[in-house]
């Protein structure tokens, strides 16, 4: 009978390893003669190291069986990481780590030392009093232009004075304008009239005539509107009659006939 139960024997086997350079990588190449992809595994510690390991069976219960750690370069970025198992051999690529290259200020040319003259007594002497004659000239300038704006401004001031005596000048006039007017009218309005002519008086009574007429005619106008309204009130009244007793007539007619032809 088969023995199912039967453990495995592992052999310890130690791959082939090296790192390889690239121009933007590290890469780590492993020897593994007679694996597949699938019985191998790859992992990065937190202490920057790549544990490879694997296992495969050989004959009955025997396994060969590998498990290494190897320190990752620190030129490699352990953050991204990439395996390629191909023709018995595993490839591992880590990217370097990306450096700036720090830029080198370029030197600034050194200036040549001023160099001072220096001047004689003679020299010295004559720049002094040509600055303090420009400081005395501006000095005076300075002197003359406030003067000027003092004598502006007093100007401004006895205008301002002159225009305001005559606003009251003229507020005053107009005050006392108003009051001769107003007492003017009240004169006016007070004053009785005084007797009339004898043209006003036949002007008066020409006018009265006139107006006596003129009511007269109005008044006869308006009455004899009147009448004719009622004219037409009491003729719309009578027509109305005869058409109501000419109606009741004729049906009084209409219902002898009726009763007739039935007789």
């Amino acid at each position: 009978m088969a023995n199912f139960g039967t453990e495995r024997v592992y052999q310890n086997f130690e791959p082939a390893t090296r790192w390889t350079s690239e121009p933007d990588a590290e890469v780590l190449v492993a020897d593994l003669p007679g694996f597949k992809k699938e019985q191998l595994k790859v992992a990065v510690t937190a202490t920057r190291k790549l544990r490879l390991s694997g296992e495969r069976p050989t004959l009955g219960n025997k396994w060969i069986r590998f498990h290494q750690e190897i320190p990752v370069p620190m030129t490699a970025d352990i953050d991204t990481v990439s395996a390629m198992f191909k023709d018995n051999k595993l490839y591992i690529r880590h990217p370097k780590i990306k450096t700036e290259i720090p830029q080198t200020k370029t030197p600034s040319p050194v200036k040549p030392p001023v160099i001072m003259k220096h001047r004689d007594h003679h020299e010295t002497h004559q720049g002094q009093g040509s600055q303090a004659k420009a400081e005395k000239t501006t000095g005076g300038k300075i002197d003359q232009l406030k003067h000027d704006a003092q004598q502006k401004a007093r100007d401004l001031q006895n205008a301002k004075k002159e225009l305001g005596g005559k606003l009251d000048q003229l507020k005053h006039d107009a005050q006392q304008k108003a009051r001769e007017l107003h007492s003017g009218k009240k004169e006016v309005i007070a004053e009785p009239k005084g007797p009339l002519s004898s043209k006003d008086e036949e002007k008066d009574k020409v006018g009265a005539k006139w107006f006596e007429k003129y009511k007269e005619a109005t008044g006869n106008v308006v009455q004899e509107a009147k009448n004719k309204r009622q004219l037409l009130c009491n003729l719309a009244a009578s027509i109305s009659l005869v058409l109501l007793i000419l109606l009741y007539a004729r049906n009084a007619v209409r219902s002898t006939l009726v009763w007739e032809s039935e007789e």
